[in-house]
């Protein structure tokens, strides 16, 4: 059952949440939905839903909503689907890519088994179209619900082009950055620019509002999966999300590894095409592509392309009054400018 349950309505004096109080709504929104989870898939979903990650799609979801003079409690629902969907992509991405860990536990697929690991994303990606629904039970007008849930759809048509796009270029280094970027836009952005459009669109923005956070949103994608790629480099293990060694056993070329590749040597190339071929895994794979990384100074070009990005969303969200929730949500973008990997020259061949 899905009506009825989540956080209270805002007081009249809270009516715009801050960032905290946003993520905890939406914690308290996932207890609930979870508290409601009966039946065969509830330890598959309690197991795939928590510990809770970043929540960052659902977040852009409230904080959307917000930034156009919406309010976070009829949204919340809808927020809640794209973090669904999203765990349900990371629960068949982990099956694709054999990986037997996710946020420091075992994948779903290693705990229950690949066949009801499919079963069980297959009911996250099904069960957003039912929470958008649940939004009517909390005013939002029909012809709202109508409009997002054909957003929430492209976005999971283009997830999947985006998915099948990087299955295509495996084993083999795109020629440019823009062939990344492409992969990129249609894999990682989309939901992430749909929970955006989604959150004002149920809001009643104007036109303009929801294609500006819609701009927002695409450049956020880009520049966040442009910073995942360096996780497996610049973060321990057991926060990285996933092994660190995952897309080069998988023969993908991650955004540092290409441009490696395109500013190294002949030496350094050769190498970096092996490793992509072997699909090796383990620590000296790993200590190798780190040290051709640092030599090319392919993390400051991957920087700068961040850079870039962060700065398309700044554009963006200049077409909106400023408030807290546009506040909010440029200090999300500027969150991926951080630069932990110093650029250094390592030796290693």
């Amino acid at each position: 059952m899905i009506a009825g349950f989540g956080a209270a309505p805002l007081a009249v004096a809270d009516t715009v949440p801050t960032g905290d109080r946003v993520r905890a709504m939406v914690l308290d929104e996932l207890g609930a939905y979870l508290s409601t989870d009966s039946g065969a898939l509830s330890a598959l979903h309690s197991h795939a839903l928590r510990p809770a990650g970043k929540l960052l799609r659902p977040l852009l979801v409230v904080q959307s909503a917000l930034a156009v003079g919406g309010s976070a409690h009829p949204v919340l629902p809808a927020a809640l689907g794209l973090e669904l969907l999203h765990v349900g992509s990371l629960v068949h991405d982990d099956i694709i890519d054999g990986d037997t860990e996710r946020r420091g536990r075992p994948a779903v697929h290693q705990r229950f088994g690949t066949d009801r690991a499919i079963v069980g994303a297959d009911a996250l990606f099904v069960q957003p179209f039912a929470l958008l629904a649940a939004c009517r039970q909390r005013g939002v007008p029909d012809e709202r619900i109508v409009a997002a849930t054909q957003l929430l759809a492209e976005a999971g048509r283009q997830l999947c082009q985006g998915a099948m796009l990087e299955l295509d270029q495996a084993g083999t280094f795109p020629t440019t950055p823009d062939e990344y970027f492409r992969m990129a836009g249609l894999k990682t952005s989309p939901l992430l620019s749909g929970a955006c459009r989604i959150g004002a669109t149920l809001a009643g923005a104007s036109p303009a509002s929801t294609a500006a956070l819609g701009r927002f949103g695409h450049a956020l994608g880009l520049a966040f999966q442009a910073r995942d790629d360096l996780l497996p480099y610049d973060t321990p293990h057991e926060a990285a999300g996933k092994p660190a060694d995952s897309d080069l056993a998988n023969q993908r070329p991650t955004l540092p590894v290409l441009l490696a590749h395109r500013l190294a040597d002949a030496r350094d190339r050769r190498l970096l095409e092996r490793l992509l071929a072997e699909g090796a895994r383990g620590s000296d794979t790993r200590a190798r592509t780190d040290a051709v990384l640092r030599r090319t100074g392919a993390f400051d070009a991957a920087h700068a392309l961040i850079e870039e990005q962060v700065h398309e969303c700044g554009r963006a969200l200049s077409e909106l009054a400023p408030g807290p929730a546009v506040t909010a949500l440029a200090t999300l973008a500027e969150g991926l400018r951080d630069r932990p990997v110093p650029p250094t020259t390592a030796p290693l061949r």
